[in-house]
């Protein structure tokens, strides 16, 4: 492989983490709503619900009050009917809320993910549940205890017969599970903070696991073994093809042959230490955020395209969570910031923006037909809604939002 190899006409979606400082566990809800600055808590759910609480402010809302919105979704993927742990989270006396540290709440859903043929999708939950669904059929096949407290990452095989889960319990480990029985195959005990994504690569050989100590990690899913550890490198992301991960460092990205995981090359980073988020094998170009704003920036020289959201969608923190993807040949990107769900013509500028969702995560299936996003229904909801997986058909939700010529918007 020469050159930019796998990222051959690629261009990558980025964004920039916001800062957070101090600590804090009980809030009146009257103070947390205020646009005044952000606290980080000490655990991951106290920082996601702090940011919910955030997001679902007068003062962070008004860009959904600005763009299209989205229709009802396609179809909901739902959890099976069992016993649910009590929730961490309470709003009490005196209009306070008060979150229990690690303890979670039953109906969030943290991250998902479809397969690589889109007939798979996972989603990790918090009290340690792995779930699974067909989606063709829209059928729960089946869920995963896997003691692993808040579930912060889930992947699936090509062949749908494998499940690797990672959250913020039992020591952080990795661990991988046989479908649909859900039996435990093997288990990784290699990490010094919780895991925030894996992948597996295009032969389901290798599995990329990037921790929260700062080291990207490649698994050997045979053995229980570790195949190389990138120290210092974080935010991987895997190109189309499997052939380059592109990881992040202080200096800038840099770009590994996943044949025999050495270094590619190293291109520098641009000023905001913006993070990748997505890729696209349309053209040579990434997409940037600034202070959390989405832009597209060329991956050849750094140089930032004319090419911008208008409005501005949902900004993107480190604490909320969120992603991107690219649908390819179109110029059509979709992702998710700040509990909402997102579609941008990054030809026209144009938006559109899902109402609250009230989680973090989302994922475009690989085909790009179907955008799925969780919605928790939450406590601080106005009204209650269904909870588990919406998707929508995309080609639908863009000819709603954009017109019905969006597709002809292909670079």
């Amino acid at each position: 492989m020469s050159g930019q190899g796998g990222f051959r006409g690629t261009r990558v979606l980025l964004w920039e983490p916001a800062n957070f400082l101090g600590t804090s566990r009980l809030f009146p809800v009257s103070q947390l709503l205020l646009p005044s600055a952000v606290i980080r808590f000490s655990i991951m759910a106290s920082v996601r619900w702090f940011a919910l609480l955030l997001a679902t402010s007068a003062c962070c809302s008004t860009i959904a009050q600005t763009v299209p919105g989205f229709a009802k979704p396609s179809f909901a993927l739902t959890d099976a009917k069992h016993k649910e742990g009590k929730s961490g989270v309470h709003i009490g006396s005196g209009n306070s809320i008060t979150i229990v540290s690690g303890q979670g709440t039953p109906t969030t859903i943290n991250v998902i993910a479809f397969s690589a043929d889109g007939k798979l999708l996972a989603a990790g939950r918090d009290f340690g549940r792995a779930l699974v669904w067909d989606v063709p059929q829209r059928k729960f096949i089946c869920a995963v205890d896997t003691g692993e407290g808040i579930v912060t990452a889930v992947a699936l095989s090509k062949d749908g017969q494998r499940l690797a889960t990672a959250g913020q319990g039992d020591n952080f480990r990795v661990k991988l599970w046989h479908l649909p029985d859900g039996k435990l195959l093997r288990t990784y005990d290699y990490f010094g903070g919780f895991v925030h994504s894996l992948v597996f690569g295009p032969d389901g050989n290798w599995i990329v696991a990037w921790s929260n100590d700062g080291k990207t990690h490649v698994l050997d899913s045979a053995q229980e073994r570790e195949i190389t550890v990138l120290d210092e490198m974080f935010s991987p992301l895997l190109s189309v093809d499997g052939q380059t991960l592109m990881t992040v460092n202080r200096a800038g990205y840099v770009l590994w042959s996943t044949s025999d995981w050495t270094k590619v090359r190293t291109l520098p980073r641009p000023t905001g230490y913006a993070l990748p988020l997505a890729l696209s094998a349309t053209e040579a170009v990434l997409v940037v955020a600034n202070s959390g704003q989405f832009r597209l920036m060329r991956l050849d020289d750094g140089s930032l395209l004319p090419n911008s959201p208008k409005p501005e969608l949902p900004k993107l923190n480190l604490s909320a969570g969120g992603f991107a993807a690219f649908r390819t040949g179109t110029a059509l990107l979709f992702g998710h910031s700040d509990d909402r769900l997102w579609a941008w013509n990054s030809e026209t500028g144009q938006t559109c923006v899902s109402g609250m969702m009230y989680s973090e995560s989302g994922a475009l299936s690989p085909d790009g037909s179907l955008l799925a996003g969780a919605k928790d229904n939450s406590i601080l909801a106005q009204s209650p809604s269904e909870t588990g997986v919406w998707l929508w058909d995309t080609g639908e939700l863009t000819a709603e939002c954009f017109g019905k010529a969006v597709d002809s918007a292909a670079r």
